[in-house]
């Protein structure tokens, strides 16, 4: 994977007002931790165009360099989290974890689809069901995004976990079964009946109740 190289200073200023006076100058607030490290740092803005060109990702091995007063040390870091500004979405702050390099990270990584499945062609659809893969690997293994495949995918397949071709020094720990892409049947369209028009009913002629009967025959006589 890729390598960026970021340059920070040690800070003592803490507090929300001194952030903010960072923030109105040029340099952004941040913090390194880890096993044996609890750093505050700032960054030059100008040094975000680094992280910019990589989405800001989890998954950059970053050689962070802190300088303070008396030296400078090489650390190598992921960025863990960031805050936006709610106003600007501009960054405000930085957390960077301290990593080994040569012991193994839980991250989770983007999948990348590529390709048109044939179920697709045929009139299918493309479910997905799973964005990103939860891996283990060295900090100089972590891969920027893994491949999915589905040109061959039917009407009815799915990829799963297990199927996913992995770079070397890469251990998936989704669960192997998970279902990461499926191709659907076209939905039918339900046939609107239209509704049969009203039927007139036939006029019904009553029949004389009993009496009036009677008294017609008898008028008749």
């Amino acid at each position: 994977m890729e390598e960026i190289k970021i340059k920070a200073l040690a800070r003592e200023e803490t507090g929300t007002s001194e952030a903010k006076k960072l923030r109105r100058s040029k340099f952004i607030p941040g913090i390194v931790y880890g096993k044996d490290i609890n750093t505050l740092i700032k960054i030059e803005k100008s040094e975000l165009k680094y992280l910019k060109a990589h989405h800001f990702s989890e998954n950059i091995l970053i050689n962070l360099e802190i300088k303070n007063k008396e030296n400078s040390q090489n650390i190598p870091v992921l960025l863990k989290d960031y805050q936006l500004s709610p106003l600007t979405e501009e960054i405000i702050h930085l957390d960077f974890i301290k990593v080994s390099l040569e012991e193994k990270v839980a991250v989770e990584v983007p999948l990348e689809i590529k390709g048109v499945p044939k179920g697709v062609k045929a009139g299918g659809v493309l479910e997905r069901i799973l964005w990103n893969l939860k891996v283990e690997c060295l900090p100089k293994d972590i891969p920027e995004s893994i491949v999915v495949d589905v040109s061959e995918l039917d009407i009815g397949d799915s990829i799963h976990v297990e199927d996913l071709v992995l770079p070397s020094g890469v251990i998936a720990l989704t669960e192997p079964k998970e279902v990461v892409v499926t191709v659907l049947a076209p939905m039918k369209e339900e046939e609107v009946v239209p509704e049969e028009e009203a039927v007139e009913e036939p006029e019904v002629i009553k029949e004389k109740p009993k009496e009036e009967k009677e008294s017609s025959k008898e008028e008749e006589s």
